[in-house]
């Protein structure tokens, strides 16, 4: 009779000799079975069974790594899915061990020489570096993971709103259709693994299939083309481009409020045009050198130093009319751009009427005061008594005789206070533009987005 420990220790060791010999017969079997299949095959020769290789064409996409608008190249992470038929790969399962699949280095199989025609990388990462899976029947999957870089027309009238589709072309380089014909599994392309970009969403991956003739040889050449849709996600570029942009162009509608003898009209116009075309040299970076379309946000742009340069020419223009001095101003202009245009804009004028320069009746009195300045004042009767209403301490006074030359005596107009008023009314007039420009502009602009 065994002990319990001596019991357990003989379970184990035939356990253990069991496994052993169903793993050396496991060996044997897979060792009978390649050489089976690989005693009389080449590798370097398509298989020939009646007809053209059928190869079924898969695309799995795992990440948009980067799309170069600049250069125009798309690179992204994909799982490229391949199955064909290869008659020479045949075997009966029960005869090995019931083998269900056999899994081979590439180099014993042959491989379809699969080309991304429009890459720029000089090789097919992945093609050959992978291990592809037999089944009896003679059905070949190879599935890899591979980096590709692919040119890609990038359409950017509508950035940072748009939308691109780029082009994967495959096909094989040296077989023709007569040899191999190319086929997609499915109409689409698969998510269901894709990892989310930062920058882009994954709209779609449509897979197309044509046969085309080119000028060397009468063949017929089939592909298999995924387009790959992709769109913007614009928060990034709206918070930090068109927000601030629109901020620094409403800046500019604050020089009309600052008053002519502060100084800074002009010079807060040509910093807000400073500011304009710095974010106008950061979108220019961003988006390649095409004249096939004009980007919506470089347009926008384009009309926002337009409108901030209208706001410096009518700011120059505000202070050239204030500084006209004492000239005398036309009739014609002081009726319209005062009077009526003071009434349009609603700026309030304090006295429209001509204000005379000095003014005497045998009322007035010419008072020195302690500057000895003359300065004309007016007397008031309270009762019996006389009272001099003085700004400045009175030093002597003395009672002139009027003129009585009716010219002399005839108020005399101050062009300067025209002037000044004319220049506020201009002021206020060009704000009203700007605003209702700047309004129309943007919402026009912006509707061509079509958000």
């Amino acid at each position: 009779m065994f002990s319990m420990p001596q019991f357990q220790y003989f379970r184990i060791t035939l356990v253990l000799l069991i496994v052993k010999g169903v793993s050396s017969q496991s060996t044997a079997n897979q060792q009978a079975l390649h050489t089976h299949l690989f005693a009389s095959y080449d590798a370097g020769e398509k298989p020939y069974c009646g007809g053209s290789v059928n190869v079924t064409l898969d695309i799995a996409l795992r990440q948009v790594i980067d799309l170069d608008e600049p250069q125009q190249i798309l690179k992204l992470n994909v799982w490229v899915r391949l199955k064909w038929q290869d008659c020479r790969l045949t075997w009966t399962p029960s005869s090995y061990g019931n083998i269900a699949n056999f899994i081979v280095p590439y180099k014993y199989v042959w491989i379809p020489d699969l080309t991304l025609y429009d890459s720029v990388s000089s090789e097919f990462i992945g093609l050959k570096e992978y291990r592809p899976n037999i089944y009896p029947d003679g059905t070949v999957y190879y599935n890899f993971p591979s980096v590709l870089e692919s040119i890609c027309t990038v359409n950017v009238e509508k950035f940072p709103y748009d939308e691109q589709s780029c082009k994967l072309l495959f096909g094989s380089w040296a077989y023709h259709g007569n040899d191999m014909d190319l086929q997609y599994k499915n109409p689409e392309g698969d998510f269901s693994s894709a990892v989310a970009n930062v920058e882009w969403t994954y709209v779609s991956m449509k897979a197309e299939r044509h046969v085309l003739y080119y000028g060397c040889c009468p063949e017929p050449y089939p592909d298999v083309t995924y387009y790959l849709v992709l769109k913007r996600k614009p928060n990034f570029y709206l918070v930090n481009l068109i927000i601030p942009s629109m901020l620094i162009t409403v800046m500019a509608a604050l020089g009309y409020f600052l008053p002519v003898e502060s100084g800074e009209k002009v010079s807060l116009q040509i910093t807000v045009m400073l500011s304009l075309a710095v974010f106008q040299l950061l979108v220019a970076d961003k988006l390649p050198p095409s004249a096939d379309a004009t980007p919506i946000i470089a347009t926008y742009f384009n009309f926002s130093l337009f409108l901030v340069g209208l706001a410096c020419l009518m700011a120059v223009i505000v202070l050239a009319v204030h500084y006209q001095g004492n000239r005398r101003m036309p009739d014609w202009l002081y009726k319209f751009g005062v009077v009526k245009l003071s009434c349009i804009t609603c700026v309030y004028l304090e006295n429209s009427k001509n204000t005379p320069v000095e003014e005497f009746n045998q009322n007035t009195i010419v008072v020195k005061s302690a500057t000895h300045k003359v300065s004309p004042v007016r007397r008031k009767t309270k009762g019996s008594l006389h009272v001099l209403e003085l700004d400045q301490p009175v030093v002597t006074a003395e009672k002139e005789t009027p003129q009585q030359d009716p010219e002399s005596t005839a108020p005399k107009r101050v062009y300067q206070e025209d002037w000044r008023k004319l220049a506020l009314v201009i002021d206020r007039l060009s704000f009203y533009i700007f605003v209702i420009i700047g309004t129309m502009g943007t919402g026009i602009v912006f509707s061509q987005f079509g958000m």
